[in-house]
């Protein structure tokens, strides 16, 4: 059987398992972030090895470059689009209208603010093997860019270590491999304990919210993603999807899109055909940076929380929120729980309540599921574009991909 329906039948089954105890069983939590863990185990070691390699195989600068600004302006482009819609869907379904929460003593505003400079500054690891100890996945990318540097300018004395890098990046996909013999087992435990806890309790306005949210999703997976495929990588959509698809539903079901990405890397590499220096860079950038589900979460549920307290936000506090809701998507790593830490950031800088994140805590984890597959779906995109423009895809490889591989 293959592993994608293996775990697409642990889905299932975790889904009727919840709904019919309606409990979320500790043993089952435990079990469930133990995969999780396994995962995050492996992403710290393959974005250092894979960014490292990526750049040092495109040594020259002019074309390093090139990669890079194209990388990053896709990302930004994409996930402004994400910010955007979210806040028309917000305005338009007003999820939160009619709650009418009243605030505590506090108020209903803050004064805090967030940093830009503290944001900028916390990126820089002061001490690179702690950045690994607490798995800060940008501070990561930034050693590594600089890292990779070094080992360009080193020369021939360099190249030992790129040996090296190399090596633990084969090594990284082997363990990858065995820990994904796991995946169905941690998927039914996550999705049981999901469905267990949230049950039938979820209210209209949640509901809606929720549903505020997932009409997001389609809307860059049906219409942004495709159309970018076509206008601007030049190719044909179905087969991206179809090679794709084993790291969709990794995404979905463990609802974290940086434990996705060794399987998104596979993916990228054995099905679409994308080179490894190509695949290597702009997806280990795009799992820490590239986040236009949960841009989209951010938008929304501020958004829902305002409307919930009756705040009207000014032209001002939208704006703020359309910046801070990039910085969160930006700053956030994809692993689950991170949207409602990085959700406090966006409350305060707009000064909102952040009594108000009680509300949506509840149902972040399914929000997240459907989160975590647009975010690793962008990152495919951007693969895709960036590996057409320089050359660097199997084209033959990419249109023979089929629904069973």
């Amino acid at each position: 059987m293959k592993p994608w329906l293996k775990i697409l039948i642990g889905l299932v089954l975790g889904v009727i398992f919840g709904l019919v105890t309606g409990r979320d069983y500790h043993f089952l939590m435990v079990v469930g972030r133990i995969f999780i863990d396994l995962l995050k185990m492996l992403v710290g070691i393959i974005v250092f090895a894979s960014i490292c390699t990526g750049i040092c195989h495109i040594h020259d600068p002019k074309k390093l470059g090139r990669i890079g600004i194209r990388t990053l302006v896709f990302y930004f482009i994409t996930t402004l689009v994400a910010v955007a819609f979210g806040l028309l869907l917000g305005h338009i379904i007003k999820p939160g209208a009619g709650l009418s929460l009243a605030c505590m003593d506090g108020g209903c505003t803050n004064n805090v603010s967030v940093s830009l400079l503290d944001f900028i500054s916390g990126i820089v690891p002061a001490n690179p093997f702690a950045a690994f100890a607490e798995g800060n996945i940008l501070q990561i990318i930034i050693f590594a860019v600089f890292f990779a540097y070094a080992i360009i300018m080193a020369g021939e004395k360099g190249k030992p270590i790129l040996a090296v890098l190399e090596s633990v990046s084969e090594v990284m996909y082997s363990l990858t491999h065995t820990i994904m013999k796991f995946a169905p087992y941690g998927v039914f435990a996550l999705i049981a304990t999901s469905v267990g806890s949230v049950g039938g309790r979820v209210i209209k306005p949640l509901l809606e919210l929720l549903l505020a949210n997932y009409i997001g999703f389609l809307f860059m997976m049906i219409i942004v993603f495709p159309l970018s495929i076509r206008l601007f990588a030049r190719m044909r959509i179905m087969p991206y999807f179809k090679g794709m698809k084993d790291a969709f539903v990794m995404a979905f079901t463990t609802s974290s899109s940086s434990a996705t990405l060794p399987v998104s890397l596979e993916c990228a590499r054995d099905h679409l055909g994308v080179s490894e220096d190509i695949s290597g860079f702009v997806m280990s950038l795009g799992s820490t940076i590239n986040m236009n589900g949960a841009a989209i979460g951010q938008v929304l549920a501020a958004t829902f929380i305002a409307q919930a307290y009756g705040i009207e936000l000014s032209f001002l506090q939208i704006g703020v929120l359309i910046l801070t809701s990039l910085l969160s998507a930006v700053g956030a790593a994809g692993i689950p729980g991170t949207g409602i830490i990085m959700l406090s950031m966006v409350l305060n800088s707009i000064g909102l309540p952040l009594e108000g994140i009680a509300l949506v805590a509840g149902i972040d984890r399914i929000r997240e599921m459907g989160s975590a597959v647009i975010n690793i779906m962008g990152d495919g995109v951007a693969t895709l574009y960036v590996a057409k423009k320089e050359g660097k895809i199997n084209e033959e490889r990419y249109h023979k991909v089929t629904w069973y591989e």
